[in-house]
């Protein structure tokens, strides 16, 4: 699964998660004909001693941590993070003043920080930062830094769309001296204590190539700072082997509390059966499992039993089917014909033949549990007769001689980008395709690379994409994939523009009153489902394995990673140590 998120509060890009292509079969029952899986009855899920928290004298602290990878990250600069690999590697080597819990609550960084000043209309914030901060390379850590990246951050010229929405709400950052920070807040909003979250890079590093290249990223100097970053996280930097791993250190010299694994190894595994053959081998400690694998392939298996335990849990994030409305498909510009898309999709039958019923269909935007999420929309139900009929409507008729629909003389006919190492993006897409071909449309599938598949997306150089996204913190995270205004400087890939919409991110960035706001939220929630700019498949459910030995995990609505402390919090019993120095 790659996500796309803001490294503080915001939302990541996903690829539903990698296995066979073979398409859900049409019958009751499982893909395989086994009985229904409960996790209920399943002993490996979530064993007391999984979440169990750290005994400090009982600890290992030489130990090492084998992390599985779907893929190379784009960078390790964070202020270009876009998917999960960049985010998890940028939460290992980085952090900053600020920094929010399993509850999505936001909150000081009380290692980094020594007081915040708050003026009467709160539009005026001064952060004081503890005295003898360091960067990896022992450079003081300052306010001086905080300064530079908000500056780098707003500058056209670097390209770091996941970071501009919020910061572009600060109309100065500016260093009053070396420990000292001032936000000046444009207006006082909800959202500020989100706005001044944005990724923080060194200014000493950074400000040497940035005359020879102000995009941070194109020279070959900002190439090789990039890929082997001076950062001021719990780890530090070895070294990035492509298409095999990446190796960071424990950091001494860490202001917070010190994580518990000395080093860590990064493997970089595409493929999830490998990715699974290799957890059982013992080869890595954990790993995100598709439904199947987390209801068929580890059930009953002695290579797995024998090494793992299972983390299910609920997350907030979403999978969909993502139309260009650009007007490079003259399908997707029309509301109808994006109705009649998802009536196509067979959700239920996805949901307990892709899904193995550990997944939820998905209501749109926002999770049902979700303090604003909208609570009465009601799912376009699988219907390939009323799907056929807004296909009519619309004007796509179906040529009695070929067998497809066509309009003016254009075939209706499309290719969706799919990741590579996904598992499910191919069945749900070899199951769209299936229907579709029986109300007379057209469907390939294109499998991508992910860097790749980033950049095609980035560029809206797509047709229609199986995707996903994980939740931001707050609502207002969905500016930057919804706003009209963010088609290009933004994340609104697929050109969505409502007026409406628009004045309710304006109105729910601006209110104060919670139940008002929340109110705002909804009803954008309910306009999007409407005009079905994606077509929704279901809500995530973290599915995840993890090596008998680690203990301390906690869930979150974003999973298991990308929350504080996340993986700072595992832990190994010093009797299970495996590697590392005892």
């Amino acid at each position: 699964m790659n996500v796309l998120w803001r490294i503080g509060g915001g939302l990541a890009m996903v690829a539903l998660v990698a296995g066979c292509s073979k398409a859900p079969q049409r019958s009751g029952g499982t893909a395989d004909g086994e009985a229904a899986y409960d996790p209920a009855t399943d002993p490996l899920v979530n064993p007391a001693t999984m979440t169990q928290e750290v005994v400090p004298a009982e600890a290992a602290l030489g130990e090492w941590l084998y992390c599985t990878l779907d893929g190379n990250p784009k960078s390790l600069n964070p202020l270009f993070g876009s998917s999960t690999y960049e985010f998890r590697m940028n939460g290992f080597l980085f952090d900053g003043p600020f920094t929010f819990d399993a509850e999505m609550r936001w909150k000081l960084n009380d290692s980094m920080v020594e007081s915040l000043d708050i003026s009467e209309d709160q539009k005026v914030w001064t952060l004081t930062l503890k005295p003898g901060l360091t960067w990896h390379d022992g450079t003081p850590f300052t306010a001086h830094d905080i300064a530079f990246s908000w500056k780098e951050i707003l500058d056209e010229r670097v390209p770091c769309p996941a970071q501009k929405p919020g910061t572009d709400e600060i109309e100065r950052c500016e260093a009053v001296d070396d420990r000292t920070v001032r936000f000046v807040h444009k207006n006082a909003l909800p959202t500020s204590k989100w706005n001044v979250f944005f990724s923080i890079i060194p200014k000493h590093v950074y400000e040497k190539g940035k005359e020879e290249d102000p995009t941070l990223q194109k020279s070959e100097y900002h190439a090789r700072v990039n890929r082997a970053p001076v950062g001021n996280g719990p780890y530090r930097f070895v070294e990035w082997q492509e298409n095999d791993k990446i190796v960071l250190e424990r950091w001494d010299g860490y202001h917070g509390p010190k994580p518990h694994f000395a080093r860590i190894v990064c493997r970089i595994i595409p493929d999830s059966n490998v990715q699974l053959l290799t957890f059982e081998k013992g080869d890595t400690d954990e790993l995100r499992l598709d439904p199947k694998q987390f209801a068929v392939e580890t059930v009953g298996s002695k290579s797995f039993a024998r090494v793992g335990h299972k983390a299910l849990g609920t997350q907030w994030g979403f999978y969909y089917i993502g139309w260009n409305m650009d007007g490079s498909n003259p399908f997707f510009h029309d509301v109808r014909v994006r109705r009649a898309m998802t009536h196509a999709l067979n959700l239920p039958l996805i949901i307990q033949e892709v899904g193995y019923n550990l997944v939820t269909p998905c209501h749109g935007i926002y999770h049902p549990e979700a303090p604003y999420a909208a609570k009465d929309i009601q799912l376009i139900p699988y219907d390939l007769e009323q799907a056929a009929l807004l296909l009519d409507e619309a004007g796509w008729k179906v040529d009695e001689e070929t067998g497809w629909r066509t309009k003016d003389g254009t075939r209706s006919t499309f290719t969706p980008t799919i990741p590579q190492g996904s598992s499910v993006s191919p069945q749900t897409a070899a199951s769209f395709e299936q229907d579709l071909r029986r109300i007379g449309v057209e469907m390939k599938q294109q499998v991508l690379e992910w860097a790749t598949f980033q950049q095609r997306t980035r560029e809206a150089e797509f047709q229609a994409q199986i995707a996903g996204w994980g939740t931001g913190t707050d609502p207002d995270t969905g500016w930057n994939l919804w706003h009209s205004s963010e088609y290009k400087v933004g994340r609104n890939y697929g050109k969505y523009a409502n007026a409406r919409v628009d004045e309710l991110l304006k109105l729910g960035r601006f209110e104060f009153d919670e139940e008002k706001r929340f109110a705002y939220y909804a009803e954008m929630q309910r306009i999007i489902y409407d005009e079905q700019p994606y077509t929704f498949i279901w809500n995530a459910s973290t599915l995840w394995g993890f090596n008998k030995r680690i203990r301390g995990v906690g869930f979150s609505p974003r999973g298991v990673w990308n929350f504080d402390p996340s993986s700072n919090a595992w832990w190994v019993h010093e009797s299970e140590q495996m590697y590392g120095l005892k």
